[in-house]
This record gives C-alpha cells, sequence and structure tokens, in this order.
C-alpha cells in the first residue's frame, strides 16, 4: 500500500466516524461482494452536489455494502434523463426535473436535499460588474446556464420575470457547470453566467470574474427570488426504485446523509484535507475550502427537504413551463428515508 492510498484509507476511516482503540481507527466494513449501484451525477465534482462526493471518498457507501459508480454529466438535464430512462436508478440533480418529468408522466421522487437555497452565482467578467444595476440591465445579453432545461435555465427566467423581463429578453445558452463555464465567460462567449463552486470562487481568485448576484443565503434568496428558501440540488430516484429496492435506497440516503452530518460538523479545512485531490477536482485544498465556504450557508444541515422550498420551485418552475404543473408538491419527494437515517446514522 503507497502512501497516498493510506492516507486516503486512514482519512476515510476517521472521518466515516470510526471508532478507536488504543488511538486506531476501527471501522466495519460491509463483508462479503458489494452490490454495483450506477449514479449519474449533474456536474463534475461541484459542491452543488458535494454528498455525492463526500460519501464515496470517505467509504460511506462501502460500509453499506455498496459500490457506487458515479458518472457525470455537464448538466442536471443529462442526468435527469438518464434517472428517467432507467440508464441509473439515483441520481444528483435538482428537484426541477422532477417537475418537468411529471408533465411527462413520468414520476422522480427526491430523497435527499443537499441544498435548500440555490447555491450559486451569476458571475460576469470583472470590466463589466458596473454596467449592471440590476438584472433588467441583462436585456439583450447571453447568459450561460449549465444546460438547457437545467435548474440554472429555470433560474435565469425567473430571475428575468422578477425583473420585468420576457423570456426571449435574454438568450440563455448552456455552458456547462465546470471548467466550460469558466471558459465561457473568460472568453466572452457569454456574457454573464450561472455558477457553481468551485469554479465560481475560481473565477474570483484568478480574476477572471466577479460575483454579481450570489443565491446562498435565505437573506439573498428572498431578494432575488422572493422565497425564503428554494429546494434545489439533491438525490433523486424513480418512484418504482423506492417500491422495489428500499433497503437499497435506504443505504444510499444513510450514506449521503453522514456526508452532509460530516460537513456540519467539520469545518472548511478538515473537509478539503479529507477529500482526496480528485475529488477536489484539481483544486487545492486551502482553495478548495475557501469555495466550500462560500458555498456554506446553502446545505441542509441532513438532507431534510422542506415543504415550502418544494413550493417555491414549482412556482418558479410553472413560469419556466408555461403552465402550472400538475404534480402535487407531496409527490416530488420522499422524507421516510432521511428521517429515518437522521435518527440512526452517526459521525
Amino acid at each position: 500500500m503507497n502512501d497516498l492510498t493510506r492516507r486516503r484509507m486512514l482519512s476515510g476511516l476517521a472521518a466515516a466516524g470510526a471508532s478507536t482503540v488504543f488511538g486506531v481507527p476501527q471501522f466495519a466494513i460491509a463483508a462479503g461482494p458489494r452490490e454495483k449501484v450506477p449514479v449519474v451525477v449533474g456536474s463534475e465534482h461541484a459542491l452543488v452536489y458535494l454528498p455525492w462526493d463526500l460519501a464515496k471518498a470517505l467509504g460511506y457507501f462501502e460500509a453499506e455494502g455498496l459500490d457506487v459508480e458515479i458518472t457525470y454529466t455537464k448538466g442536471g438535464s443529462e442526468a435527469a434523463t438518464a434517472l428517467a430512462s432507467g440508464s441509473c436508478d439515483y441520481s444528483g440533480n435538482a428537484i426541477d426535473h422532477a417537475v418537468a418529468a411529471a408533465e411527462r408522466g413520468k414520476s422522480l421522487q427526491m430523497i435527499v436535499d443537499f441544498m435548500n437555497q440555490p447555491g450559486i452565482a451569476l458571475m460576469v467578467r470583472p470590466g463589466d460588474k458596473d454596467k449592471y444595476k440590476t438584472f433588467a440591465d441583462f436585456k439583450g445579453k447571453t447568459i450561460g446556464v449549465t444546460s438547457i432545461g437545467s435548474a440554472t435555465h429555470v433560474l435565469a427566467l425567473y430571475m428575468a420575470k422578477r425583473a420585468g423581463l420576457g423570456k426571449d429578453d435574454v438568450k440563455i445558452v448552456g455552458v456547462g457547470g465546470g471548467a466550460t463555464m469558466i471558459s465561457a465567460l473568460a472568453g466572452s462567449q457569454v456574457d454573464a453566467a450561472y455558477g457553481n463552486d468551485p469554479y465560481a470562487t475560481t473565477l474570483i481568485r484568478t480574476g477572471r470574474g466577479v460575483q454579481w448576484v450570489g443565491l446562498y443565503t435565505s437573506a439573498e434568496t428572498r431578494k432575488w427570488l422572493g422565497f425564503k428558501e428554494y429546494c434545489f440540488t439533491g438525490a433523486l430516484t424513480r418512484s418504482e426504485v423506492i417500491q422495489k429496492n428500499p433497503e437499497r435506497t435506504q443505504k444510499i440516503v444513510n450514506a449521503l446523509v453522514r456526508a452532509h452530518k460530516f460537513m456540519a460538523t467539520r469545518t472548511s479545512a478538515q473537509i478539503a484535507a479529507a477529500l482526496p485531490d480528485e475529488f477536489r477536482g484539481g483544486t487545492p485544498a486551502a482553495d478548495w475550502a475557501a469555495s466550500y465556504s462560500h458555498s456554506r450557508p446553502a446545505y441542509t444541515q441532513h438532507g431534510e427537504i422542506d415543504l415550502e422550498g418544494v413550493r417555491a420551485n414549482i412556482e418558479a418552475n410553472a413560469y419556466f413551463l408555461g403552465a402550472e404543473p400538475k404534480v402535487k408538491p407531496t409527490q416530488l419527494f420522499d422524507l421516510t428515508f432521511v428521517d429515518r437515517a437522521a435518527k440512526s446514522v452517526r459521525v
């Protein structure tokens, strides 16, 4: 075993809440072959999906007897498509896609809420910041979102609506959520772009972008969207998966709730140190910690799903879709697994 492998193993054991004997972590990994579970996540190592990466890196899925294989896409729309088609049974994307799926007769449900604020920023180039006094000043401009039909697309049009703009008053293009977003903004392919961390903070740190609006706190969400909170990204599955595989679903949720509890009880620096380099997307630990601190206010405490946040999301999607969604808020999520895990999972 090389030093890097050993450090990762010990970091994962300690972070997973293992008991200690004479100072040595003692952590019980589920015996026997682990069940392979493919998961599709809407952006590579973006902090809006951090619990997936953290649970994977710290061995929480393995502790539940699961071999979770994560595939990353350029946006939540692609992850939702994979879930709805049956290419995977669990995904990381926004609850918006469950609203859209319901309109097509598909039943997707959120089982863990990662963020109850959007947790993203609208970024512009440093020299352009003073050009935009209100969102209405983006009329005629090109705004980058992670992908067409994504949660950031919904937010862009809803913020435009609140500023008195129509859907055609801004041009929306998909630019991805990571390095491609940075390139699109810095390369003047778009006038502004919605960015999630660590990429938004990377733009700021390198002088290629500034935050025009952040949607990380209740006050910011209320100011720009009119809602106290807003159910955003998390773990989703199909209703049939819940019915056919409740035990496996509980194991997935256990690991994700454990990741949330780890996040809630550690400093940004400690979380960064526990993540191997590849789970930080190559971002140095200190810079990653700063990015996490930037996004930290948006996270839920243990994956809880709030009904009012779901209702807010439905209202924004009603405007985006051009019709009131037929689905009821309570049909979009299942709290059973989070409630159970919150009582039993320890770190």
